[in-house]
C-alpha cells in the first residue's frame, strides 16, 4: 500500500514506516501511556451526554491527540531499493610440502585434495546458488586461487591458525556461511603443538574471530610413513681456528619396527670429517649423535650432515642438512720487542693487554751488552732473551711482530733477519715504531728488514729529529682504514687536526716501491717530498706499518689533559692491528651475500665494494661475479651449476646484484676486479636450503583437524 501511494513509478522495492524524531524509546513509551490514559478519561467524562454529542466530542479529542502525537513522533515513509548479497563459503586447501608426500589411496596427499574437489564439483555448484564459494590455498598464510590446478605442494611450513586469522581479517563474521579446511593436519604452529581432544584457548579464540562454522576434511594416511629425518642440528654460528668444535645431530626414525644400522656423516665441502653409525632400537624414535673436529683455517665453510637412506624409505629429502659456520681467530698472537722501557711502550702495551682477543708476548731490554757491569750477567738478567726460540722456532705462530725502538745489534740476531723477512712475505704482519734504537739508528739500513719496510733508510747524516710536530694527513690517509678515525673524510681530517703534537721523529730517505704515506712531517723533507711519518706497504702476502715517532702515547694522555678525545689513540692502533692481520672487513674488494641461508627459488642480494690502493672508493670499476655450486661429496653435488654476471660500481665503489640459484646446496660467490694494475678477488658462501621445517615432521595428524572442528562448532 505504501509503495502504491508513495512510489507510483515502481523505482523502489521496499517501503516502510519510520519515525523521524530523535526521541528515545522510553520517552515514546511514556507518551503512548499518556495517550491511553487521556483516551480512557475522555471516555468516562462523556458518559452522561447524548450518544451523538458523546461521539462528536470523543472524535474531536482523539483527532487532537493524534495531531499532537504526529507532530511529536514525526512519522515518515522510507523507500529503498534492496539487493540481497550472498554470503561466502570458503574452501581452504593445504599446499605445504608435506602435502607432496604419499597419501592413503593416491600418489600424494595433494592429489587426494584435487580428486576430492573434482568429485565434489556438483556440491559446490549447489552451494553457489545461495552462496559465493571462494577457494584459498595456504601454508603459513591464506592466498586466493582460481581453481584446484593451482595447488602445488611448495609451502615451507603449515600454520592453519595463521591462515584462519587471514580469513578473519578479510571477512566479517556475518559475511561467512562456513569455512572448510582440507589438510593432512601436520601443523607446525600452535595447532600442532597442542594434544588431546579439548580445543585450546588459542583455537577457540581463532574460531570466535571467524564467527562461522569451521569444518575440516582430513587427507593423508593415518599410519606414519617410513622415514629417517635429520630433525635438528646444534652448532654455534662461529668457531675458533685450531679449537675443537662440537656438533650435535638429532635423528628421528619413524615407521620402522625392526632395528636399523645407518651411517651418519659430517662433511666440510667435499672433505669427509667424520662418520658415526646409528643403531636404532624398536619403539625409540629419537637419537642424538655428536661430532667433533678441529678447523685448521679461518673463514666461512659449508658443512653437511647426512644420514643414509633406510630400507623402503621413500622420503629422502630430509636426510640431509647443510649449514654455515664462520671460523675465526681464537687469539691474535702478538710479539712486542722493546729496546728500552718508555711511555710509548707502556701505553701500547696497556692497549694490547686490554684487548681480550690479543695474546701478547712482550720482551723489554732493560740492559744491553754495552751496559756497565757491576755484577755477573746471570745475576742481572730476569730471563735470557730467547732469540732462537722467538725468531726460529715460534716465529710462524705469531700474527703480528712489533719492533718498538729496538735494535737487533748486540743479540746475535743477524742470522734471524732473513727469517723475519720470509715471515712477512708469507703473510705475517710487522710494525716498526721509531726511537733512537729504531730504523737507521737501529742499524737496519741495508738489512733484510729494510727490504720490506715502507720507507728507505739513510746511510749517513742526522738520523733523528727531536722537534715537536703535528703529522699532516695525506690524501691516502683520509681514506685508509688505519688512519680512519671517523668514517666521514672531512670529519676524519678534523679529528687528526685536533690531535696533540708528537715529539721527535726518525729521519728516512723516502718511500719504498708501492708503499703509501698516510701522514707526513710538516717540515722534514726527502728527495720525493714531505718525509713520511706513518706509512704502509704490502710485501708478498704480508703487511707492514712504519711509525717514525715514539710518542703516539700523546694522543692518549695529552688528549685527556687538553680535554680531547683519547679514544683516537685506541682507534688508530686498533685499526692498524686489524689491517696488519688481514681483517676480512678491510679487504680492498669485498663481496658478501645478505644472508647465509635462503629458501629455494628466492633471489639473493649480493653486494660488492671496491677500493683503490689508497682505499678511496673505486668508481665505475667493473666487477665480475661467478656463482658456483659447491661439491659436498654426494651424488647430486656432481652436477655443475655456474652463474656469471657483471656490474659497475657507483661513486661509493659499490655495486649490487640479484640472482636466483636454480638448485639447493652450498654456493660460492666469487668477485674479481682489476683496480689500477692490481687483480683483486674475494669470496663468500651461502646455502640454498631444501630442508624446511615442514619435512621434519612427515606424519599426518587427524587429531589436530578434529580438535579444530570442535572449536569451530
Amino acid at each position: 500500500m505504501l509503495r502504491a501511494w508513495f512510489d507510483p513509478d515502481g523505482e523502489f522495492n521496499v517501503a516502510q514506516m519510520v519515525l523521524l524524531s530523535s526521541w528515545s524509546s522510553w520517552i515514546i513509551a511514556i507518551v503512548a501511556l499518556t495517550v491511553a490514559v487521556v483516551v480512557v478519561l475522555s471516555w468516562h467524562n462523556v458518559q452522561a451526554l447524548t450518544p451523538r454529542r458523546r461521539r462528536w466530542l470523543i472524535g474531536l479529542r482523539v483527532a487532537a491527540i493524534g495531531a499532537i502525537v504526529i507532530v511529536f513522533l514525526q512519522p515518515g515513509v522510507r523507500l529503498e531499493h534492496v539487493t540481497k548479497v550472498r554470503n561466502h563459503v570458503v574452501v581452504l586447501a593445504d599446499n605445504s610440502r608435506s602435502m607432496g608426500l604419499f597419501g592413503e589411496d593416491t600418489d600424494t596427499r595433494i592429489d587426494g585434495v584435487k580428486e576430492r574437489l573434482s568429485k565434489d564439483s556438483e556440491v559446490m555448484t549447489r552451494w553457489r546458488q545461495k552462496h559465493q564459494v571462494d577457494l584459498y590455498r595456504f601454508s603459513d598464510h591464506a592466498r586466493p586461487m582460481a581453481g584446484p590446478a593451482e595447488l602445488k605442494a611448495s609451502g615451507d611450513t603449515t600454520r592453519v591458525l595463521a591462515a584462519l586469522d587471514d580469513l578473519a581479517a578479510r571477512f566479517e563474521p556475518e559475511d561467512l556461511a562456513g569455512v572448510i579446511v582440507i589438510s593432512d593436519g601436520a601443523d607446525h604452529g600452535a595447532l600442532g603443538v597442542a594434544t588431546g581432544d579439548v580445543p585450546t584457548p588459542i583455537e577457540s579464540a581463532t574460531a570466535e574471530r571467524i564467527g562461522a562454522p569451521i569444518h575440516t576434511l582430513f587427507t593423508g594416511p593415518d599410519a606414519p610413513p617410513k622415514d629417517v629425518i635429520i630433525a635438528d642440528v646444534g652448532y654455534d654460528d662461529f668457531a675458533f681456528v685450531r679449537n675443537a668444535v662440537s656438533i650435535q645431530v638429532e635423528v628421528e626414525v619413524n615407521g620402522y619396527e625392526d632395528a636399523l644400522v645407518l651411517p651418519v656423516t659430517l662433511r666440510r665441502d667435499e672433505t669427509l670429517l667424520a662418520t658415526r653409525m646409528l643403531q636404532t632400537t624398536p619403539k625409540k624414535g629419537r637419537y642424538t649423535l655428536e661430532f667433533e673436529f678441529v678447523p685448521d683455517a679461518v673463514g666461512k665453510a659449508v658443512f653437511t650432515v647426512e644420514v643414509g637412506a633406510a630400507p623402503s624409505e621413500r622420503i629422502t629429502v630430509n636426510n640431509k642438512r647443510q649449514f654455515v659456520i664462520r671460523v675465526i681467530r681464537d687469539k691474535i698472537r702478538v710479539l712486542q720487542v722493546v729496546g728500552r722501557p718508555s711511555w710509548d711502550e707502556r701505553f701500547l702495551r696497556k692497549l694490547l693487554k686490554k684487548n681480550p682477543n690479543v695474546d701478547l708476548i712482550s720482551f723489554f731490554i732493560l740492559r744491553t751488552s754495552a751496559s756497565l757491569d757491576v755484577a755477573r750477567r746471570n745475576e742481572l738478567s730476569l730471563i735470557p732473551f730467547p732469540t732462537r726460540e722467538l725468531f726460529e722456532e715460534q716465529l710462524g705462530s705469531f700474527d703480528l711482530i712489533i719492533f718498538q725502538n729496538f735494535t737487533y745489534r748486540g743479540y746475535q740476531m743477524q742470522q734471524y733477519l732473513p727469517l723475519i723477512r720470509d715471515y712477512v712475505r708469507n703473510g705475517g704482519g710487522f710494525v716498526m715504531i721509531g726511537g733512537d734504537l729504531s730504523f737507521a739508528s737501529g742499524g737496519y739500513t741495508g738489512t733484510p728488514i729494510e727490504e720490506f719496510l715502507p720507507v728507505t733508510l739513510p746511510r749517513s747524516g742526522k738520523l733523528v729529529d727531536l722537534d715537536r710536530f703535528k703529522p699532516q694527513l695525506t690524501e691516502a690517509g683520509r681514506y685508509h682504514p688505519i688512519t680512519m678515525l671517523d668514517i666521514v673524510p672531512e670529519a676524519n681530517t678534523a679529528a687528526w687536526a685536533k690531535l696533540p703534537p708528537l715529539s721527535g721523529s726518525n729521519r728516512v730517505s723516502g718511500l719504498a716501491p708501492k708503499a703509501l704515506a698516510l701522514a707526513t712531517h710538516p717540515t722534514l723533507r726527502t728527495a720525493e717530498g714531505p718525509a713520511p711519518v706513518i706509512s704502509v706497504r704490502e710485501f708478498g702476502e704480508g703487511r707492514v706499518l712504519a711509525v717514525t715517532s715514539d710518542s703516539t702515547w700523546h694522543w692518549d694522555l695529552l688528549s685527556v689533559g687538553e680535554g680531547g678525545d683519547s679514544r683516537n689513540f685506541y682507534k688508530f692502533w686498533g685499526n692498524a692491528i686489524r689491517w696488519l692481520i688481514h681483517d676480512p672487513d678491510l679487504k680492498p674488494l669485498r663481496v658478501h651475500a645478505d644472508r647465509d641461508r635462503y629458501p629455494l627459488g628466492v633471489a639473493i642480494t649480493v653486494v660488492a665494494r671496491a677500493f683503490g690502493a689508497d682505499y678511496t672508493p673505486a668508481e665505475d670499476a667493473e666487477i665480475s661475479f661467478q656463482i658456483s655450486r659447491r661439491r659436498d661429496g654426494s651424488a647430486a653435488s656432481e652436477i655443475e651449476d655456474t652463474l656469471s654476471s657483471t656490474c659497475r660500481t657507483d661513486t661509493a665503489g659499490e655495486c649490487v646484484m640479484r640472482i636466483t640459484p636454480p638448485r639447493d646446496g652450498g654456493w660460492t660467490i666469487r668477485a674479481t676486479a682489476t683496480i689500477g694494475d692490481v687483480e683483486l678477488a674475494d669470496e663468500d658462501l651461502f646455502i640454498v636450503a631444501t630442508d624446511p621445517v615442514e619435512l621434519r615432521k612427515t606424519a599426518a595428524r587427524r587429531d589436530t583437524l578434529a580438535r579444530l572442528a570442535r572449536a569451530g562448532g
